[in-house]
């Protein structure tokens, strides 16, 4: 499905990435874990066709646009002038207003439907993003560590409804993430990347579980075998 192949990739005459390939299938769901500044977020805009500014070629279905996308950023890029509805109205391909009431309620928002960005929490406002990013029913969802500013329970209950949302409309998925636990939580493959210029240097496949000690006991055993995989060193 994706064909990936970045050969270089430079930024400020600084290399970001080099010889970067990956392969990604029909309905997986990829965690990218890295080092802070390695470049994670860019690979994210390459794949998103937001940054052609790269050597290389990258392919979706041999070709190289994909016509519906999602993408979720570490903030909400919701409009405050607009309300709840219009903001996920705005972004989609037919009027869906009955379908998207029917999504806004069924997470708890049926009280701020026609409530403006203002007056909802960050755990709404992230949950008004997911809504807006699978309304679409994406082929590929892209998200840039979306629970990186949320307590702990507010991200959990997040992350089960991308993984219901993801067991419902089967898109690929790609997330972009600090955090190996959440990895683990969520994807079926886990690719880590190195220090900058960035390539990847190890890929896990995952079987994903809520249960917390059998992924404590993953996370101990990659870690225990490669102790600095965190800091992009193998």
């Amino acid at each position: 499905m994706f064909k990936i192949n970045i050969e270089k990739k430079v930024f400020n005459k600084n290399i970001i990435l080099e010889k970067f390939n990956l392969h990604i299938e029909k309905k997986e769901f990829i965690s990218i874990i890295g080092p802070s500044g390695c470049g994670k977020s860019t690979i994210l805009k390459i794949l998103a066709s937001l940054d052609e500014d790269y050597i290389g070629l990258v392919e979706y279905k041999k070709t190289k646009i994909i016509n519906n996308i999602g993408f979720i950023f570490q903030d909400s890029r919701l409009l405050p002038w607009l309300s709840v509805l219009d903001n996920i109205l705005l972004v989609t391909k037919n009027e869906k207003k009955s379908e998207i009431i029917f999504l806004l309620k069924n997470l708890g928002l049926e009280d701020y439907i026609y409530s403006y960005i203002k007056e909802l929490s960050g755990g709404m406002k992230r949950r008004v993003s997911i809504i807006r990013a699978f309304i679409n029913k994406p082929e590929v969802l892209f998200l840039d560590e979306p629970f990186v500013s949320l307590d702990y329970p507010n991200a959990q209950n997040l992350r089960e409804l991308i993984l219901n949302f993801y067991q419902e409309y089967s898109p690929i998925i790609i997330l972009v993430t600090h955090n190996l636990e959440e990895a683990l939580v969520l994807s079926n493959r886990i690719i880590f990347l190195s220090c900058k210029p960035t390539k990847i240097i190890y890929e896990y496949k995952n079987n994903r579980t809520f249960d917390e000690k059998l992924n404590n006991l993953k996370k101990e055993k990659i870690l225990s075998k490669y102790p600095k995989i965190l800091s992009g060193i193998l």
